[in-house]
């Protein structure tokens, strides 16, 4: 009896383990479901730099899950696994896309998934096929894929082509610094004597606009004038025969005689220059001679009376010393 006792006391024991081992198990199965939810891998060509087991996922910005593992697989493919909370996956199925983004300014990298159209639902353990004619469901935007993409870009512009072309292009806008000088200059000059305000100087030049109309009227009715000559109309020839007598002869000539006379005057004109030189020196205050010029000029207008012979000089001649010469002159003896 003794020994049957305690063969059901072990009986017992073991049963009751087995329970409590049956329900520690499903207690953290369960716990595990409800801190992971879901578990799916992705199957792709190509892996984002900074990838790596506990980066996390995702979607709209909020974090979803995290990889649980990543391992290559043929050809040269690898299979990404992601834990993620079911709850948070609001409309996400097997149509999702994922993108390698930098998840920070540091650039640590991150996987986003994006909603796709016109898939089934996610399922626990399913593979999605991201290799192939899927590749295009792949964005890689890692810091390192932007620095090659750079580094690409910059191989295929920064060619010794453009560099010659921007050493010419640097080399030919020396030829405008002038130019450049002198609007700076102007514009400093404008300001430093500038006295009106652009508001006020632009309402007072606005006014002038207004004949703008009319003059474009004129000319356009000077144009048609011209064109509309009756010479022009009827004697076309003989125009043209002046014009060419002009262009031909007339100018071509002038321009002759121009050279002419400059090589053959240019002794006359060395010797200007001292006859000035002399002149200058006769009047060597010109406002006070063009004083006495002037009051020359008055007395002399005043001197002479107008007669209706015309202008005559008022002056009287004393020839009293002279009995000779008084008679001649119309005196007296």
């Amino acid at each position: 009896m003794a020994i049957d006792k305690r063969q059901t006391r072990l009986v017992g024991v073991v049963a009751v383990g087995v329970i409590v081992a049956v329900l520690a198990a499903s207690l953290i199965y369960r716990e595990f479901r409800s801190d992971n939810g879901l578990q799916i891998t992705l199957h792709t060509e190509q892996i984002g730099d900074g990838v790596l087991e506990g980066t996390p996922v995702r979607v709209d910005g909020v974090q979803v899950g995290t990889v649980a593992a990543i391992a290559p697989d043929e050809r040269g493919t690898q299979r990404i696994t992601l834990r993620l909370n079911q709850a948070q996956l609001h409309g996400l199925d097997d149509s999702m896309k994922v993108d390698y983004a930098p998840a920070n300014l540091f650039g640590i990298s991150e996987i986003g998934l994006r909603r796709g159209s016109g898939g089934s639902a996610l399922r626990d353990d399913s593979v999605i096929d991201l290799t192939g004619s899927h590749t295009d469901a792949v964005f890689d935007a890692t810091m390192g894929s932007m620095l090659r993409s750079l580094s690409q870009t910059g191989d295929s512009v920064l060619t010794p082509q453009m560099a010659t072309v921007i050493s010419q292009v640097s080399h030919d806008m020396k030829a405008f610094t002038p130019l450049a000088q002198s609007i700076i200059q102007v514009a400093q000059i404008v300001t430093d004597n500038q006295r009106m305000p652009p508001s006020e100087l632009a309402g007072r030049l606005g006014p002038a606009f207004y004949g703008a109309g009319d003059f474009a009227g004129a000319n356009e009715l000077m144009v048609y004038i011209l064109r509309n000559i009756p010479r022009l109309q009827s004697n076309r020839d003989a125009f043209d025969a002046g014009v060419r007598m002009h262009t031909e002869r007339l100018l071509p000539g002038i321009a002759n005689l121009g050279g002419a006379l400059g090589g053959d005057l240019s002794g006359l004109t060395d010797q200007l220059g001292p006859v000035l030189a002399l002149l200058a020196q006769m009047v060597p205050q010109p406002r006070q001679s063009g004083a006495d010029l002037t009051e020359l000029l008055r007395r002399l207008r005043a001197a002479m009376a107008d007669t209706p012979d015309g202008p005559v000089l008022n002056a009287e001649v004393d020839v009293s010393g002279m009995p000779v010469l008084a008679p001649l002159l119309g005196g007296v003896r």
